[in-house]
């Protein structure tokens, strides 16, 4: 290939490159490009052993490291995994989490109520601290 044909099409590919870019540019700022929804907060919040029930969790469910499905797995429920219920708050979706810790082991994180199959929520003032009460 001659180098002057060469020369032209990295020319013409910067040209392109550069208008993509600005089409880009322009349509987010005309509002064409989709909001972008804000990521939870993946972190953990004050806990309290306030509450002496249990919770039975779906096999498959995820024990999380904060109260969002988003973030982190610690690890997955095996069929019929018996919890220790600590606490419980209510994320930005209105979402029932409880923090917990599997029975027989010093494996803590927060489980999602709609993962519990059976429970005994023994003690009604089960709020973490700086939940509504």
């Amino acid at each position: 290939m001659h180098a002057a044909t060469i020369h032209h099409s990295r020319a013409k590919n910067a040209v392109l490159l550069t208008l993509a870019a600005a089409l880009l540019a322009v349509t987010a700022l005309l509002g064409g490009a989709a909001p972008a929804q804000a990521a939870p907060a993946c972190t953990s919040q004050p806990v309290s052993n306030a509450d002496d029930g249990w919770a039975i969790v779906a096999a498959g469910a995820a024990l999380k490291k904060a109260p969002y499905a988003a973030c982190g797995t610690v690890t997955r429920f095996s069929a019929n995994t018996k919890v220790q219920l600590w606490c419980t708050v209510e994320n930005d979706y209105k979402n029932k989490w409880a923090w917990v810790r599997i029975d027989g082991t010093q494996t803590y994180g927060w489980a999602y109520y709609g993962d519990f199959i059976d429970y005994d929520f023994s003690d009604p003032s089960y709020w973490c601290p700086g939940e509504p009460s």
